[in-house]
């Protein structure tokens, strides 16, 4: 059995993709919280997720936070979708390296511009600490464009968790003005495209309310 606690168009939207991709029947359970991100249902949600963060899953007896955690945990247990290369591999080292730069850096500065009061002390600090992540932001997208090229995927013709993982990410970064918009980028938006190509990840997507394509 397995259960996925979330928010749409939020960090819950990759493992949302990867379940809608492996086809294993699977519940979605909303998560509420308050303005301040406390969650006031389902009840016993802080029990899973001890800083009331989402998405969790339960999967079994297993419960596990952390949207990338859970996606690779996903991947890897259901390895009949290859949408993770085998252990050992090259390919496998290049698509774990790539989830975790997605993770470790890009989501962590867009928390900074989604959430920039978290960042200062100063209260007259937030403007500044958007401004820093905006720059930090377009750096990290025009990178990631050079590694897509002609793309389609952040591995060339092959499709892992990490595209789900960019494509969450790239639609975030519409909410950048002008230029530093992500799908202003010709390779990011075609990727995003490609992602949403799968009927998978489109299902989820859109159960979530969200962009089916970059225009």
């Amino acid at each position: 059995m397995i259960t996925l606690y979330g928010i749409p168009g939020t960090a819950t939207t990759a493992p949302h993709m990867v379940l809608e991709e492996i086809g294993t029947l699977y519940d979605f359970v909303l998560v509420e919280r308050t303005d301040d991100g406390v969650p006031t249902s389902p009840a016993g949600y802080l029990e899973m997720s001890p800083f009331g963060k989402v998405p969790t899953l339960k999967h079994n007896e297993l419960v596990l936070t952390e949207s990338a955690a859970i996606c690779l945990h996903l991947a890897d247990a259901f390895p009949d979708h290859d949408l993770i290369p085998k252990v050992g591999t090259p390919e496998r080292a290049e698509a774990m390296r790539w989830l975790m730069f997605l993770t470790n850096t890009v989501q962590a500065a867009y928390l900074r511009f989604f959430y920039p009061a978290r960042h200062t002390a100063d209260a007259n600090g937030a403007d500044a600490v958007v401004a820093a992540a905006v720059v930090e932001l377009t750096a990290l997208r025009d990178e990631i464009a050079k590694q897509l090229g002609s793309g389609p995927f952040l591995l060339g013709g092959a499709f892992t968790i990490a595209d789900i993982y960019l494509a969450m990410l790239s639609s975030w970064g519409t909410e950048l003005e002008g230029d530093a918009n992500w799908w202003t980028v010709p390779s990011i938006a075609a990727h995003y495209n490609a992602v949403l190509a799968r009927p998978g990840c489109r299902k989820a997507v859109e159960d979530e309310g969200g962009s089916l394509s970059a225009s």
